[in-house]
This record gives structure tokens, sequence and C-alpha cells, in this order.
């Protein structure tokens, strides 16, 4: 099958350039525009009554689309909420975004985003993991989980990369946030540092007593919330499906100048980012290797299992990923029950016209995914030429 190879090793410099092309897949594939003209969406999160609540990066608003699904969808005028004031400088903005598991009954909506200061002291620059309820369409009752997350450059210069920003829910009902190393590769193998982790957090913002690193003697220490160590900037995660015991985390990694990745994050791990600047497969001691390596830089970015019907049956239960360098949409096989033992991937399943952000699953059995102008869907139809 053309675009399909078995693992071997095969990444993201900047996020959020310029990449450009014309959209184009297998047969059978193609995209249909739910809302454009956006101000930047980047992370997506359907409600149960098939609502979309997504952010917007340089707005700082999180907004919502009625009936998404359906031919007429309906972007709200008004926005839920607005954070901010939002620094947009380099890759910063209003990123990431989860719903709570009993959204319908609490309200319950979290976001990460770079916090731009207005008093080095008073009210600095950092990154920011808020809450705030939902009444309708509006929110209401801000709460900073974590207030003062490291930021790079308190400026609107300088370090302005590598926020990681991805949040989500696990199985276990724990919130797992991403968070970059800031353009400082040492961060990563601090645990006297949020930034190059994978953090895991109880709903309230505290950090759970079985974190690999919790110390009860400091409980709000930074080690106390790292479930993973050594990540440069892992931009989005998924789980795989399954009950909270089985179910794997998987991770996109953008390396350096080469050697984008994809990884299995588990608890107490160390995935290899430190001060010598060497992504991909290092067979290093104390270190876990990706499971698939691109050795040019793609820039992997969303990721999510699909688990609906509407695809023929060869895409059910798969992995997919996206990138932004040449918006691809990628569809991983594994093999193995108990361990993976082999890897392919299909880097030809669709390719966007310009970069990809966040892909996910909608609640009509169809994958949507965000550019900087609007959100999409894929369709399969097979009776396209």
């Amino acid at each position: 099958m053309k675009g399909k190879r078995s693992i071997g090793i095969f990444t993201a410099v900047l996020l959020f350039g310029s990449a450009l092309f014309a959209s184009s897949g297998r047969a059978g594939f193609s995209e249909e525009p739910v809302v454009t003209g956006l101000g930047f969406p980047v992370s997506i999160a359907f409600a149960p009554d098939g609502r979309l609540f997504f952010t917007e990066r340089f707005s700082g608003r999180v907004r919502v689309i009625e009936e998404p699904a359906s031919g007429q969808p309906r972007l709200l005028p008004d926005p839920v909420y607005t954070f901010g004031p939002v620094s947009t400088f380099f890759e910063r903005g209003l990123l990431g975004l989860a719903l709570d598991p009993d959204f319908q009954k609490n309200g319950y909506l979290y976001v990460y985003y770079s916090h731009r200061g207005r008093d080095s002291k008073a009210d600095p620059y950092r990154h920011r993991l808020m809450r705030i309820t939902v009444l309708g369409d509006r929110g209401e009752a801000p709460v900073a989980l974590l207030d003062s997350l490291p930021i790079g450059s308190a400026a609107e210069f300088g370090a302005g990369n590598h926020n990681g920003g991805s949040v989500a829910f696990g199985r276990d009902g724990k919130l797992y946030l991403t968070i970059g190393d800031l353009a400082s590769p040492r961060n990563s193998q601090d645990l006297g540092s949020f930034a190059g982790k994978m953090l895991r957090l109880n709903p309230d913002g505290t950090a759970p007593t079985d974190n690999p690193f919790y110390d009860p003697k400091r409980p709000t220490a930074p080690r106390s919330y790292v479930y993973a160590l050594g990540l440069r900037n892992s931009f989005d995660f998924t789980f795989s499906p399954g009950p909270a015991g089985t179910a794997r985390l998987f991770a996109t990694e953008n390396g350096p100048a080469t050697n984008d990745e994809l990884n299995i994050i588990e608890a107490g791990k160390n995935y290899g980012w430190d001060e010598n600047r060497v992504s991909g497969t290092r067979k290093k001691p104390g270190y876990v290797d990706p499971i698939l390596v691109y050795h040019r830089t793609i820039a992997p970015t969303g990721i999510v299992f699909y688990t609906g019907t509407r695809y023929p049956g060869v895409y059910r239960g798969k992995l997919f990923f996206t990138d932004w360098n040449e918006g691809h949409i990628r569809m991983v096989t594994f093999t193995g029950k108990e361990s993976i033992e082999t890897v392919s991937v299909d880097d030809e399943v669709f390719r966007h016209r310009g970069g990809v952000v966040d892909l996910g699953m909608g609640p009509d059995g169809l994958l949507y995914f965000t550019t900087p102008d609007g959100i999409y869907r894929l369709i399969y139809r097979d009776d396209v030429p």
C-alpha cells in the first residue's frame, strides 16, 4: 500500500509557521468544513449534548458550535468565556481544553493558557491551568488550579516556544497536562520544574498521592505532580480504548531538527530529552525509546484513536495522528496483545492543504480536526472516484 511502512525510524522545528498544500487523500476520504474564518482554533472537545467547544489561540476565547455534526452547524457569536490577557508571542496563546467527565452535571471546563503579565511581581508572565463552570453557553466562576506554571521569557520576545499545553482526562479520572521544556532542555530532567513533563492532577488541582514522584512533605512541589519526564514538546496525547487498568497513554513529541516521535507514556518513566539535545532512539539505560520516529521534520500534533463506525473496518480501533508541517492525517497499526510487537504507519490517509493542529473523535463517528482558519471533519464515501 502506498505510503505505508513498518516500524523503522523515520520530525518539528517550528509549530505555527507556514504550511500550504492542496488537500488530498486516498480514494474515499475528503474533508468537509464545519466552521471556517476562525481566529486560530487549537483544541476541541465535544460535550455530551453534541456541542463542540474550542479554544481560539489569539483571542483567548472559548467558543461553542451548536449542532456541529449537522448540515447547518451554528457558531454562537458570543464566547463562552474570554481568558487573558493572553500572550500570543511565538507558540503561546490559549491552548489546551478539556471537559470534565461529569460535565453534564458540573459544567466544568478546563484550559491551559499563556498569561501576559502586567507586573513582574503582582501579575507576572506565566502559564495557567484554569477551570470555569459552564451554565448554558456562558462560563463563570474561574478558578486557577495551577496558577504559577513556568513560561519561557517574561516578555513578548525571547523564548516563547515549547509550551506544550494539551489537557485531557484519563480513564482513571485524573487530569493530565503536558508542558514543554520552554526551550531549555535542562528543565526536562529537573524534578523541581514543571517544564518538560507530563503532569497528572486530581480534578481539583491537587497532586494525587499515587503519582510516581509524590512527596508527602511537599505535596504542592512540581515533583509531586510529575507523571513522566524527559519530554521536549509533547504537543498532544490520547488514551487507548479500554478500562483504566489497560488503557495506554500515547503522545506525539516534537524533536529538534530531526527525530519527531510517537511515545507510550508510562508512570515514572524518562523519555530522554536532556542537555545533550538528542532525540529519537538512543538505547540509553534509564531512558525509554519512542515506538516511532520520523527523521524528517513533520511536527506531529493532534492524536486520537478512531472508535467510530463511519469509516471502513480497516480504520476502526486504529491510532490516528496529524502534523503541522505537512498536514497529513496518518494511521498507526500495532500488533501484539500484552505488549506492542510491531508498529506500521500509513502516512497517506489524508492530506490537508496546510498545517493541522488538533484531532478528535466526534459523536457522529467522524474525525474532526482544527487548522489556523477553521474546524473540519474527515468524511468517507465509497463512491469517490
